[in-house]
C-alpha cells in the first residue's frame, strides 16, 4: 500500500505528487482497506479490515508551507470492522470476541472527555483552573455512591456491566474528586474482575468508599494503555536553506545528555539501550515527594527534564514511554556532546 499527496493543485500545470508512506515503507501494511480523513485536524487514519492497528498520519501548514508531519499508531482492543470521522472524533467499530462495540476517539477535548482539574488550591476560583485529561481506553465513569466495601477481604466492588470490558488489557480506575475535599483526586489503581454470584464485578484493593458528601468523587474506570516515542539517530544537522537540512554521517558524536521539554506530564520513563552494555531506564515523576500540596493532582504544566547519556550516537537507542493516565506531553529534545568533523573535506 503507498499513499500519495497532490500538493500545487490549480486550473493550468501539473500538481506536484508526494509518497507520504515511503518513510514507513516497511512498517505500513500492503492490504489496507479502511481510510478516513479529517482535514479540519490535519490527520488521515488507515487500517485493515481484522486487524488491531490503526496508522495516522497527521500534518501542521502554514499557508502553502508544510511546517510539520508525523507518522503514529494505536493498537486497538479487538478486531477493527470499521472506521468513520465525525465532528473531531474518531469512531472505530471493533469486535472483541463475539462482541461489537463502537469506540470513540476525540481528537480535541469535548463534554464527553474525561478530565481531572487542578484548582491551584483556590477552590473558589475557577479562572486559573487547569483541565488535564485522563488517557484510559474504553473509560467510564461510576459515582462513588455505587462502591460498595468487604471488609473480610478488604476490598471495594463494584458493577461494571453497564461498560464492555470484555478485552485483555489491565484495567485501573483514576479517581476525580467532586467534593470541595480532594482526598482521593488524582488516586490511580489497578484493578482486577471477579465472580461474585455470577455478576462479573470490579475488585479495587482496600477501602474506597466514603460518607462524607464533601469527599464524593468520580470513579474513571479504562485499560492501561502505552504511549511511546522512539527516537531517531542524533545527528549533527546542517541548515541547507529554507526547511532543508543534512545531516553530517562521517563525522565523531559523543552524546553526553538529552534534554526533554516537555509540556501537562505525570508520570513517565526515558529507557537508553546501548551497545554492549545494559539497557538504563530512568522513571520522571512531575511531583516529587514533600515538594508539593496535599490532595493536588500530580501533574506539571510546564516541564524540564536531563537523562545522562554518555554514549556515542550510532550506538545508542532512546525510548520515551508513558502508562500512566495522566498526560505525558512531549513539545521537543535536545542534546549536548562532544562533535568532532574529523576533518573530512567535501565537494
Amino acid at each position: 500500500t503507498r499513499f500519495f499527496e497532490a500538493a500545487g493543485i490549480t486550473r493550468e500545470g501539473q500538481p506536484s505528487i508526494i509518497e507520504q508512506s515511503k518513510v514507513i515503507a516497511k512498517l505500513f501494511p500492503k492490504d489496507i482497506n479502511l481510510v478516513s480523513n479529517s482535514r479540519e485536524n490535519s490527520t488521515i487514519f488507515f487500517a485493515v479490515k481484522g486487524a488491531t492497528k490503526v496508522y495516522g498520519f497527521r500534518y501542521y501548514s502554514v499557508a502553502e508551507q508544510r511546517v510539520q508531519q508525523a507518522w503514529f499508531d494505536w493498537e486497538l482492543s479487538g478486531e477493527i470492522q470499521h472506521l468513520a470521522m465525525l465532528d473531531d472524533a474518531l469512531y472505530a467499530v471493533v469486535k472483541n470476541s463475539s462482541n461489537y462495540v463502537i469506540q470513540k476517539f476525540s481528537l480535541k477535548l469535548d463534554d464527553g472527555s474525561h478530565t481531572v482539574t487542578d484548582d491551584n488550591l483556590t477552590p473558589s476560583d475557577a479562572t486559573d483552573d487547569l483541565e488535564y485529561r485522563i488517557h484510559l481506553d474504553n473509560s467510564h465513569t461510576f459515582a462513588s455512591t455505587a462502591l460498595t466495601y468487604v471488609s473480610s477481604g478488604d476490598y471495594t466492588k463494584f458493577d461494571h456491566t453497564v461498560a464492555d470490558f470484555s478485552g485483555t488489557g489491565q484495567l485501573a480506575v483514576y479517581a476525580v474528586s467532586t467534593g470541595t475535599d480532594k482526598e482521593f483526586n488524582g488516586s490511580l489503581v489497578n484493578v482486577t474482575t471477579f465472580d461474585d454470584g455470577g455478576t462479573t464485578k470490579i475488585k479495587i484493593p482496600g477501602n474506597w468508599t466514603t460518607s462524607n458528601n464533601d469527599q464524593a468523587y468520580t470513579l474513571v474506570l479504562g485499560y492501561l494503555f502505552d504511549m511511546e516515542v522512539q527516537f531517531p539517530t542524533i545527528y549533527k544537522l546542517d541548515n541547507q536553506g529554507e526547511n532543508r537540512w543534512r545531516a553530517d554521517l562521517q563525522s565523531s558524536l559523543i552524546v553526553h545528555r538529552a534534554k526533554f521539554s516537555l509540556g501537562p506530564t505525570g508520570v513517565y520513563n526515558t529507557t537508553l539501550k546501548r551497545v554492549g552494555k545494559p539497557d538504563y531506564t530512568e522513571t520522571f515523576e512531575s511531583t516529587q515527594a514533600d515538594a508539593y500540596y496535599a490532595n493536588t493532582v500530580g501533574i506539571e504544566n510546564e516541564q524540564l527534564a536531563t537523562l545522562p547519556i554518555y554514549e556515542r550516537n550510532t550506538t545508542l537507542n532512546l525510548t520515551l514511554k508513558s502508562t500512566h493516565p495522566s498526560p505525558a506531553t512531549l513539545y521537543s529534545m535536545t542534546w549536548e556532546g562532544e562533535y568532532s568533523p574529523r576533518y573530512y573535506q567535501r565537494v
